[in-house]
């Protein structure tokens, strides 16, 4: 995974504050996140799980001072995003001395015969604009999937776009949905206005119910509600993008107290693949001679 200092552009998620699931008080959603994105060469996807394996285990050994969640496109381009939670700014500096020793540059230029390209940006936590973001944290664990919207406001009209989530905030607490969401914006790395949603699912089957959600979302709103909503997204969004993550345990980097919640997803080993027995060669019959 590609970490240098100049090319921070967005702090990967939700992984360090799960650290403390177990607490009383679940924790917020990181107040900073780095995002690391790479896309992944054709073919070249089984390579890059066991490369960024590697690095995980250097983490691990070396106490790196962040968790990270990896996750793979299910939908979209072949790429891989890393999310990691930090408190502040400076705390992504600590991270970056850790990565200036021990053996993650070699990994890292070992891990870029799998990429094509890869980047980062710097995103906040915008808790006004999110639901149930406790909530989400002390899910996380048991998550599987990860929803993700990319959306860019029109230029300028970031007031607006508050508009828009406070808006859909309410209609969220009317309608009493069981579906958390943190909302980032982006302030390095990527166009200004751009703002990202996490969503994390236990299990696809929950999409199916998609439709029906929608449908009470803006009914919660009202006739006159829905319209301005619509209308106001419409005026406002440039830009909205979906993508659906695998999370995948060897490519992240979780605190004990995380991985405790479901042992035998985050500290599953890999199911080894023994080679195929060698076939003996059939001894020649022994010949008998008739005297």
């Amino acid at each position: 995974m590609q970490r240098t200092l100049l090319s921070i552009a967005g702090i990967g998620i939700m992984c360090s504050m799960a650290a403390s699931v177990s607490a009383q008080q679940p924790p917020d959603p990181p107040k900073v996140l780095r995002i690391f994105r790479e896309d992944i060469k054709e073919g070249k996807s089984a390579g890059h799980e066991k490369s960024e394996n590697a690095f995980m285990e250097a983490a691990a050994k070396a106490q790196y001072p962040a968790n990270i969640l990896g996750m793979t496109a299910l939908t979209g381009a072949v790429q891989a995003w890393f999310l990691e939670g930090h408190d502040s700014f400076d705390s992504i500096a600590q991270a970056e001395a850790a990565l200036g020793k021990g053996e993650f540059e070699t990994l890292d230029a070992l891990d870029a015969e799998f990429r094509s390209s890869s980047r980062s940006w710097i995103a906040v936590y915008r808790p006004d604009l999110s639901y149930h973001g406790q909530e989400m944290m002390q899910a996380l664990p048991k998550a599987r999937y990860f929803n993700v919207t990319i959306m860019r406001a029109v230029n300028g009209h970031d007031q607006e776009v508050d508009e828009i989530g406070h808006m859909a905030v309410a209609a969220l607490q009317k309608t009493l949905a069981e579906q958390p969401v943190a909302v980032y914006r982006v302030v390095s790395g990527m166009p200004d206005g751009t703002y990202l949603r996490f969503e994390p699912i236990a299990s696809l089957k929950a999409l199916d119910s998609t439709d029906d959600s929608s449908r009470a979302f803006l009914q919660a709103m009202g006739d006159s509600g829905a319209a301005r909503f619509l209308k106001t997204i419409r005026d406002n969004i440039a830009s909205e993008e979906s993508l659906l993550f695998v999370i995948n345990p060897r490519m992240s980097y979780v605190s004990k107290d995380f991985a405790a919640v479901d042992p035998d997803f985050w500290t599953a080993k890999p199911a080894e693949t023994k080679p195929p027995a060698r076939k003996q060669a059939a001894k020649p019959a022994l010949k008998t001679t008739t005297p």
